[in-house]
């Protein structure tokens, strides 16, 4: 069951699974939260969409089940999710504000949330194209890194946890069975914790267990996705459970042969039975996700996607799709080939030429892209007022080489800033002038836009950004930026700065108020010729 869900439409009433408590509607918790409507409901308890009276804000409360509410255990449980998930606090995770005990109602207060579950839209579309996969997994991964660096493992990871936002952020519900590390289990002696369909083989033989299970169930979920099946199935949870400790899953691309190959391998990764042949990390996964994809769009719960609604047409076979690189391939071999004899011949030409004492033509290379070393940051806050800079005591945080410092603009009422002010930035000064390839910028996944400008370091006090035309320009960002420049005329990339120009600052943080974090810039290219 997933949380935080807004006023459900006619079509999500439908797969509530349960009728709403008789009196609960009208009904005001703890003198403070009057229930509204059931958005959903699950094994464990109902969600209500709600009001916060002393606030004066929408919540979703999700409420205990009254036959389970007398049972002790199942109300430590219930109380330990909202402990755990109060510990988290990150964009993709779904916020919990308080917990409410009222005569015989065991209660959690969360954010309310205009979403669906990964779940419906599964059921609805049966299928999720490669590039919505990859988003998909990029921000889960982002809240399971947040998890598991505090010492929380979710163990739960499934669609019907999973919520797809309109406005393009996806988050992870439900940490209601997550175990921190330092506590024992809240389940029954030899109860299974989370769903048999989605659960890592170390779950299902009750062995320790740490972050790499929830990798194993996102990539059941990932699988699922471009699949449209699940890889491991059965009639029964004992079959599926089976099938997962004795079966290797078929590759994605046997199931739809337009999986692109990297993916396909990723996910068969994060599926090995052995936790130490998977991916080590949620940062190791989403590292590998990134280099599938370039991730700089929003996910929308309604995806502009041409989406397959019928997961049982196998597509073209496997053997015909690789038909289509292997025989041009073949045909460059031969190519290439030829020119390496062709090459010999020449040198051999060129070498006697020599040796007679004629003159041979010079060649050309083209440098190598490597990192490129910067020197200094400068905030840029040129439409300002007061204190000259953006943060400044911050800048070295953003090319440390450490992920966990980051550089942040300073905290606004509105996304757009206000008045005439436009925007911040930071510049990076190169140590030499450079012909930049690549930018990748680490930080904030809550929808900011920007762009940027290379220049050379003496111009960057006077450039405008508001008159003069960006490199590349980047929106709704909900991951890492990773700009390829490559395309660009050289006189556009070339420079001895790059200017990082903030825009919009993107969705608010838990104190009402709109930032952005820069944890990492990376600059690859080579060293401009002139």
């Amino acid at each position: 069951m997933a949380d935080g869900r807004a006023r459900p439409n006619p079509t999500d009433v439908t797969r509530v699974e349960a009728a709403p408590v008789q009196g609960f509607v009208g009904l005001t918790l703890c003198g403070r939260y009057e229930l509204h409507g059931l958005i959903g409901s699950g094994g464990m308890a109902q969600v209500w969409d709600a009001t916060d009276l002393i606030l004066g804000r929408e919540v979703a409360v999700k409420i205990l089940h009254p036959h389970l509410s007398g049972d002790e255990a199942f109300v430590t449980r219930f109380r330990a999710e909202a402990v755990s998930a109060a510990r988290l606090s990150h964009p993709n995770i779904v916020g919990v504000y308080d917990t409410c005990s009222d005569n015989g109602n065991e209660a959690i207060v969360m954010e309310l949330l205009d979403a669906t579950t990964l779940r419906t839209y599964l059921d609805e579309h049966h299928i999720v194209d490669s590039d919505t996969t990859i988003r998909i997994g990029l921000r889960l991964l982002d809240a399971l890194e947040a998890a598991h660096r505090a010492g929380l493992v979710h163990r739960d990871v499934k669609p019907s946890n999973i919520l797809l936002c309109v406005d393009g952020r996806v988050k992870i519900a439900d940490f209601g069975i997550a175990k921190a590390e330092d506590q024992t289990e809240l389940t029954q002696d030899g109860a299974l914790v989370g769903t048999a369909t989605y659960l890592s083989p170390e779950q299902l033989l009750g062995n320790k267990i740490d972050g790499r299970a929830d990798l194993y169930s996102l990539g059941i979920v990932m699988y699922e996705c471009l699949t449209g099946r699940v890889p491991f199935q059965g009639d029964t949870g004992a079959a599926v459970a089976l099938a997962r400790l004795h079966s290797v899953p078929l590759d994605p691309r046997r199931v739809r042969a337009d999986v692109p190959a990297d993916l396909a391998a990723t996910v068969m990764r994060t599926l090995e039975r052995d936790p130490d042949d998977r991916f080590n990390s949620a940062a190791d996964l989403r590292a590998a996700l990134l280099n599938t994809s370039v991730e700089t769009q929003p996910v929308r719960s309604r995806p502009p996607v041409q989406i397959d609604p019928d997961p049982t047409d196998p597509g073209e076979s496997f053997a015909k799709s690789e038909r289509k690189w292997l025989y041009p391939a073949l045909f460059i071999l031969l190519v290439a080939t030829a020119l390496v004899i062709a090459g010999l011949l020449v040198r051999e030409t060129t070498l006697d030429d020599e040796s007679s004492g004629s003159a041979s033509s010079a060649t050309t290379s083209i440098p190598a892209s490597s990192e490129l070393a910067i020197a200094d940051a400068i905030p840029f806050d040129p439409q300002g007022k007061g204190e000259p800079g953006e943060n400044n005591q911050l800048k070295a945080n953003a090319f440390d080489g450490d992920p966990k410092t980051a550089w942040r603009t300073e905290g606004y009422d509105t996304a757009n800033f206000f008045g005439s002010k436009k925007g911040v930035g930071l510049g990076l000064i190169l140590e030499e002038r450079a012909l930049i390839d690549r930018v990748l910028i680490e930080g904030s996944t809550n929808g900011w836009s920007g762009s940027i400008f290379v220049i050379d370091a003496e111009d960057l006090d006077g450039v405008d950004p508001a008159t003069s035309k960006p490199t590349a320009t980047f929106q709704d960002v909900s991951g890492a930026v990773d700009l390829d420049l490559t395309q660009l005329d050289a006189s556009q990339r070339t420079g001895s700065s790059v200017l990082i120009w903030i825009t919009n600052l993107g969705s608010p943080q838990e104190d009402n108020r709109h930032r952005v974090e820069i944890a990492e810039i990376t600059l690859t290219g080579s060293a401009a010729t002139n």
